[in-house]
């Protein structure tokens, strides 16, 4: 290959486009237990967003009070330094039901509360470091934590996502209850 130019991928692009990390990242998702379906946003001819929708119990496989959320992948490659990307994990409202509630809903979750938390990677809370996990709590609050990836490949980096959520998602909800 001559020069610094990377091999045309099928979008027209490098293999390091958006469309085609996304695409990696769709193929490591519907691989892991839980996982319902998965769609691209808007659509698949230009993505900005990978989209899941998840059964949290089957895969932080545990038993978990919601029967359904979403996991919301968005990733942007950098020319030069590290991607910046987000990787959010959440649960609405009309989604949290237990059969266990009177009323239907999640009775450790505010009512009308979004549970919203996930990693992301970008030029924002740098004090942090590259990374951080954030909580957005129902006051309107966001705590952040800086986390760092022993690696930046994209689909090592949803991996280790993946992989410690159930602990994220369980210190989460215990901080959410003791407000």
């Amino acid at each position: 290959m001559a020069g610094d130019e990377w091999p045309v991928a099928f979008d027209g692009g490098s293999p390091r486009t958006r469309k085609g990390i996304l695409r990696q990242l769709n193929d490591r998702l519907k691989r892991e237990p839980g996982i319902e379906y998965t769609r691209f946003e808007p659509g698949t001819i230009a993505p900005t967003e990978l989209r899941a929708a998840v059964q949290p119990s089957q895969l932080l496989e545990m038993e978990y009070p919601a029967p359904d959320a979403t996991l919301s992948i968005r990733w942007s490659p950098r020319p030069s330094g590290n991607d910046h990307f987000a990787i959010q994990y959440f649960e609405r409202p009309e989604q949290e039901q237990t059969a266990s509630s009177a009323d239907g809903r999640d009775p450790t979750l505010p009512e009308g509360y979004t549970l919203s938390c996930g990693w992301q990677q970008d030029d924002h809370c740098n004090e942090l470091g590259e990374a951080h996990f954030q909580e957005e709590y129902p006051t309107g609050r966001t705590e952040r934590y800086g986390v760092s990836f022993g690696d930046q490949h994209p689909v090592w980096i949803l991996s280790t996502c993946l992989a410690a959520l159930p602990d994220r998602l369980t210190s989460f909800r215990n901080r959410l209850n003791t407000q």
